[in-house]
């Protein structure tokens, strides 16, 4: 029997023993369990009996994200991961998490972009370099308020904005995911494999928020679902304020050569992040090793890079 088997087993013992509400008692608790306690069998165990007490996914629970013991936040019951995981169990972004967390205080802005449920805000938020400023940008209604309310309940502050970063400021139509939130965008890409719903949404380009509100020293995240090369459209022209930018590049950004692109546009050195291995690309070619889709871009020479990220877990390859 595999780990994951037994897991089910004790849950459904649980669940057999365990009156609903003192299951509910124990589910909370754990929810707010300190996260050296959130292991992944720890999680896995939570999930599983929670699904065994077949509550109502969209119930919101009050979690410390797996980020700190103080934090509070709301999450909805379905997403599992975030209310009784930790971050770093994510293989897919765990190596990003920790990247930004470490390149963040080189600078004097942390841009969030497409921040869904906000873990990059909230864990740049506990480094508390002095006169780092945050802003974040989230479209889907649902996600914003939530995450508003959730930085408001930290005393968290943070510049909020409702719209989508796109080439330029005006409205656009945004396909907001239904089944998997963590994947809606401005691009179709998502309505052949998941169920959606169009908003109009207000849009916005990097170039002229940044001149609005005099960014500097910047760290840029991008996780916009395939809508990068227009977000880089909108960004090119103050590649000079930006320290670092780490972005997503799935399907559509490969297909239009977004890596090349930037490395001839701003000048700046392509890393794919291969995980803990950040990976040299002078010109923009990668091997993709699943689940890794990251990149960082930055002005700094693999020497230098090497040696800022030096004893730490990062190796520049």
């Amino acid at each position: 029997m595999n780990a994951r088997s037994l897991t089910k087993g004790v849950a459904r013992r649980m669940a057999r023993i365990v009156p609903p509400p003192l299951a509910k008692a124990m589910l909370s608790a754990a929810a707010l369990a300190p996260p050296p306690m959130k292991t992944p069998l720890f999680s896995r165990l939570c999930a599983a009996l929670l699904r065994q007490q077949a509550a109502d996914s969209k119930i919101l629970m009050k979690t410390n994200l797996g980020i700190s013991f103080g934090l509070h936040c709301y999450v909805p019951l379905g997403k599992a991961p975030y209310v009784f995981g930790r971050p770093t169990h994510n293989v897919a972004e765990r190596s990003t998490l920790a990247l930004v967390s470490l390149l963040s205080r080189d600078c004097a802005h942390f841009i969030d972009v497409g921040a869904n449920e906000g873990v990059f805000t909230f864990v740049v938020s506990r480094i508390r370099k002095a006169g780092l400023k945050i802003h974040w940008f989230e479209p889907d209604e649902e996600l914003f308020l939530r995450m508003q309310r959730n930085l408001a309940l930290n005393n968290i502050p943070a510049e909020a904005n409702k719209a989508a970063v796109s080439s330029c400021g005006g409205m656009a139509m945004f396909h907001k995911n239904l089944s998997d939130d963590a994947s809606g965008s401005l691009t179709d890409l998502f309505m052949s494999k998941h169920e959606t719903r169009e908003q109009a949404v207000e849009t916005s380009s990097l170039e002229d928020y940044f001149l609005r509100h005099q960014i500097h020293e910047a760290l840029v995240k991008v996780d916009v679902e395939g809508h990068g090369s227009a977000v880089w459209e909108g960004d090119r022209t103050v590649a000079e304020k930006i320290k670092y930018l780490v972005i997503e590049v799935i399907e559509p950004e490969t297909r239009t050569q977004l890596p090349a692109r930037i490395i001839a546009e701003a000048g700046w050195h392509a890393y794919y992040l291969r995980d803990f291995d950040l990976v040299h690309s002078p010109d923009g070619s990668y091997d993709y090793v699943a689940p890794f889709w990251n990149w960082l871009f930055c002005p700094m020479v693999p020497g230098d890079l090497a040696q800022r990220l030096a004893k730490t877990s990062f190796r520049v390859c």
